[in-house]
C-alpha cells in the first residue's frame, strides 16, 4: 500500500501504518531540535543526524558532497549557531574546518538521528522520490546497504508489537 500524501496515512484500503509510524518518530526529531534551538542543548545530550544528499532540496556547502556517498553526517555539539526548526526543515551554522557554514536540511532526507549521551537512536526509510534512475549511481548502492544494514540486525515481522527498550543500551 502506498501514501497518498494528502490523506494523512490512510488510502480507500486503510491506513499506511509504516507511513504513520515514520511521521511519528520523526515528530521526536522535530521537538527535540525544537527544544534545542529554544534553550540549548540539554545536559550531556548531541546529536549525529544523517541525511541524504542527494535530495534537491537539502543545501550543504559543496564540500560536504562525497561523490562515493549520498550520506552526510553533521554533530550537533560544542559548535553551531542559529539553529531553526519548521515543521518541514531544520537549518543550523556549522562549523567545518575552522568555517562557518550554513545547512539546510528537510526532515523528509533524515535517515538517522542519534544522541549518544543516552544511548538513543532512530533510522528512517529513504525517500524515493529523489532516487536516480540509473541502478548504478551511488545512491541506489546506499539503497541497497541501507536494506542489509548491519544496524538493522532484528528481523521484525509485519504486524509485530516491538518495544523501544530493545534497543536502548543497558547501563
Amino acid at each position: 500500500m502506498t501514501n497518498n500524501s494528502d490523506n494523512n496515512g490512510a488510502n480507500s484500503q486503510g491506513f499506511d501504518y509504516d507511513f504513520l509510524v515514520e511521521e511519528s518518530l520523526k515528530n521526536v526529531v522535530k521537538k527535540v531540535l525544537k527544544i534545542t534551538s529554544e534553550t540549548g542543548l540539554v545536559g550531556n545530550s548531541h546529536f549525529f543526524i544523517t541525511f541524504n544528499g542527494d535530495d534537491p532540496d537539502v543545501k550543504v556547502p559543496s564540500e560536504l558532497k562525497n561523490f562515493d556517498n549520498s550520506d552526510i553526517k553533521i554533530i550537533i555539539q560544542h559548535q553551531f549557531w542559529n539553529l531553526k526548526t519548521t515543521d518541514d526543515y531544520f537549518e543550523v551554522t556549522l562549523s567545518f574546518s575552522g568555517e562557518k557554514k550554513k545547512i539546510f536540511v528537510p526532515f523528509k532526507s533524515i535517515t538517522s538521528f542519534t544522541d549518544p549521551s543516552v544511548g538513543f537512536g532512530l533510522q528512517f526509510k529513504i525517500e524515493d522520490n529523489f532516487k536516480e534512475t540509473d541502478p548504478n549511481t551511488s545512491f541506489n548502492k546506499n539503497l541497497e546497504k541501507a536494506k542489509t544494514s548491519p544496524l538493522d540486525n532484528t528481523k521484525v515481522k509485519s504486524g509485530e508489537i516491538v518495544s523501544l527498550d530493545e534497543f536502548r543500551d543497558k547501563k
